[in-house]
């Protein structure tokens, strides 16, 4: 790349990492005399993009942070630059990191780093470009599946709209995957019979081998993976 396009991309980094830079990108061009509050704009437009594609991709976390926190979390967040990615969603995948690393500082709740990382998994296990066979051999973990584990009761909070005004406290593995016929996130805490069968189908266990090693009735173990069948998580020949 020649050195002054490299110095245009540099400085229009810059400036739109944080629109306030405006005359910071107008010093580092001398003699562009475009209007200020037309160039202004254009920092502006993307400010207004990064904040309402977090909003979106994060909203129980916006409203558990409540509106004076949010505008600052997202004001430290913009000046870390996040909008590099096409894809406009892709802003959001540093946040649950941020949020993390600033729970303390903006005094935010306990619960609120794992939410955020809970919602973006979400978003990415909608969004994946795995692709589901069409058909199997055997039993086949669904590709999208995505497994969280954090000190609190999530699954069962956001299921209920975060109604209640923190989840409880407790261990829990969360299964997040898309179903193959709705084709939207799903998601709940692992159970023993779910992880069971996602064991089965990861090294290829049968029914018969696994209740003669378990002692658990065959019948048992088949119910389970139709169940695991049904919600979408596990695919079967």
């Amino acid at each position: 790349m020649k050195p002054g396009l490299r110095h245009f991309f540099d400085s229009m980094a810059d400036f739109l990492a944080a629109p306030a830079e405006l005359e910071r990108l107008r010093a580092a061009h001398p003699g562009w005399d475009e209007s200020p509050s037309r160039v202004a704009l254009y920092g502006e437009f993307v400010s207004h993009h990064v904040r309402t594609t977090v909003a979106k991709l994060f909203p129980f976390t916006q409203a558990c942070v409540g509106p004076e926190r949010w505008e600052a979390l997202l004001d430290a967040f913009e000046a870390q630059r996040p909008a590099r990615h096409y894809e406009m969603n892709r802003m959001g995948e540093g946040f649950p990191a941020f949020v993390a690393d600033r729970a303390e500082a903006h005094g935010l709740k306990a619960f609120i780093p794992a939410l955020a990382r809970f919602e973006w998994t979400d978003w990415t296990v909608y969004a994946s470009e795995e692709v589901l066979p069409a058909t199997v051999a055997r039993l086949t973990v669904n590709p999208t599946l995505a497994v969280l584990q954090h000190p609190f009761r999530l699954c069962a909070w956001v299921r209920g709209q975060c109604e209640a005004p923190a989840p409880l406290e407790g261990e829990e593995m969360a299964l997040l995957w898309r179903h193959p016929q709705q084709l939207t996130t799903w998601f709940m805490p692992a159970h023993d019979r779910a992880l069971l069968v996602v064991k089965m189908a990861l090294e290829g266990l049968s029914t018969e081998g696994v209740a003669a090693a378990t002692g658990v009735p065959e019948a048992d173990i088949h119910r389970a993976v139709e169940e695991c069948v049904r919600e979408g998580f596990i695919l079967r020949p």
